[in-house]
């Protein structure tokens, strides 16, 4: 959809709001990493409704024609927020040559920090004049407001969508209304349990990457471990940044969820026994605490990213696992924001655009999960890290409730009450329910 019909009507607006709020920066909230990635995480892997929908409803779209393209030399910006290009590898490197070279093109990347992206895509299109023409963002920012709001436009007519190229996270949540608007090379998202293997050896403790690899590791044993590492000014587990690092992955690795289907389910059995567990750590067992760089903590949740911050200082060896599986789950879960590229709704000749894009990375899916691999090796102590690494690619679970409105501030409330002992689950769960409907409601347009 265009927007740019929009554009007087929405300045107006903007101009009256401006010189009524008196000097709001319009930016938008930015997720922590650990909600993320992300990341991310991630992904996810946000579980169907308006952002995925039911499987197996729609034929595929047929390719459209692949005749010869020459952009006459035209350049293509690529937004994100990392300064990309000094990320890309060789092999990523080579692509570009060859696609700038194929297309008669050049590729361009604009950076933007992460917390003002969202306001510079808003005011850039509606100025008509959008920084960049293909975009990265996390996917809870696009889907729904992005999407519904008219920013972003689907690829459905411009591709193959019966590639099998196509990586299965992607096609999962990257739907709106039936129609595919986001769109990635390859999930690299890892989610779950850095632990000291110093203080495993230390402690006599069975490795856990061992347990993982029987399919034995379990809540049970990580409380086991938790329990016996807790002495000595040294704990069980630590937060990455919140007490709901650790009670999001619990939920989810017990077989439920905080929302599917645009419906709450944080109040289900199985997602009230998994933050029950993390009260417990904090209150009954006590053994959250420490702090994960220095040495002081044996668990520490992360997506796989968090290894730049802490290995070339961490003294003590350490490895990676999944969270344990809860006694509701059968299998290992990886939950995941995820961060998606984006076609902007005014880009010229949007079928070339996205010819070109296609040729910039691996798109394989095996090889593109080998390439990130590749690219941890200098992050891990150890080939078990990378083999789990290895096995999350491509099997997230996205969390999809940050992507309503205010939803995850009253989430997190409520967690941080009952890790503090200041409310029980069920109470507090209660008590936000109202509220964090509203924020769902008001996201979909209720």
């Amino acid at each position: 959809m265009r927007i740019k019909w929009l554009s007087t009507m929405l300045v107006a607006v903007m101009l009256v709001l401006a010189a009524c709020s008196g000097g709001n920066d319009g930016g938008g909230n930015e997720p922590s990493q650990q909600a993320a990635a992300e990341a991310s995480q991630p992904a996810s892997p946000a579980d169907s409704g308006s952002s995925e929908p039911s499987p197996a409803v729609e034929e595929p779209t047929p390719a459209p024609s692949d005749g010869p393209i020459d952009l006459k030399g035209r350049t293509i910006r690529i937004g994100q927020w990392w300064g990309m290009e000094n990320y890309l590898s060789e092999e990523e490197k080579e692509l570009q040559k060859k696609a700038e070279e194929k297309f008669n093109v050049k590729i361009e990347y604009v950076t933007v920090p992460f917390g003002e992206i969202q306001s510079r895509i808003i005011t850039t299109s509606v100025a008509g004049q959008p920084f960049a023409d293909i975009i990265m963002i996390p996917l809870e920012w696009s889907i729904p407001k992005m999407v519904s709001e008219g920013y972003i436009r689907n690829i459905d007519d411009l591709v193959d969508m019966a590639d099998p190229n196509w990586n299965s996270i992607m096609l999962k949540y990257g739907k709106y209304n039936g129609k595919q608007y986001s769109f990635t090379d390859k999930d690299n998202n890892g989610h779950g349990f850095f632990y000291n293997k110093t203080l495993i050896q230390r402690n006599g403790l069975e490795d856990p990457y061992e347990l993982q690899e029987r399919g034995e590791w379990t809540w049970d044993k990580f409380l086991e471990m938790a329990k016996a590492a807790t002495k000595d000014g040294v704990f069980g587990v630590s937060e990455y940044d919140a007490p709901s690092s650790l009670a999001i992955p619990f939920i989810y690795s017990n077989n439920a969820a905080v929302t599917k289907d645009d419906q709450i389910t944080y109040d289900a059995p199985e997602a009230l026994e998994a933050i029950q567990f993390v009260s417990d750590l904090y209150n009954v067992h006590k053994v959250v605490g420490g702090k994960w760089a220095e040495g002081t903590t044996l668990f520490y949740p992360g997506y796989r990213w968090a290894a730049y911050d802490f290995n070339g200082s961490m003294a003590d060896d350490w490895g990676y696992v999944f969270f344990p599986k809860g006694p509701k789950a059968d299998n290992y879960v990886v939950p995941t924001t995820i961060n998606m590229w984006h076609l902007m709704a005014d880009v010229e000749n949007p079928r070339e655009v996205m010819a070109v894009w296609k040729e910039l990375y691996e798109r394989d899916i095996e090889k593109g999960f080998d390439a990130v691999i590749r690219a941890e090796e200098a992050n891990f102590r150890n080939q078990e890290g990378l083999n789990t690494l290895r096995k999350m690619l491509g099997n997230g679970t996205v969390l999809q409730f940050f992507a309503y409105e205010g939803f995850s501030n009253y989430f997190n409330e409520a967690i941080n009450n009952i890790m503090a002992g200041k409310g029980t689950p069920s109470s507090e769960l209660a008590r936000i329910k109202p509220l964090t409907q509203a924020a769902i409601d008001v996201t979909l347009k209720k």
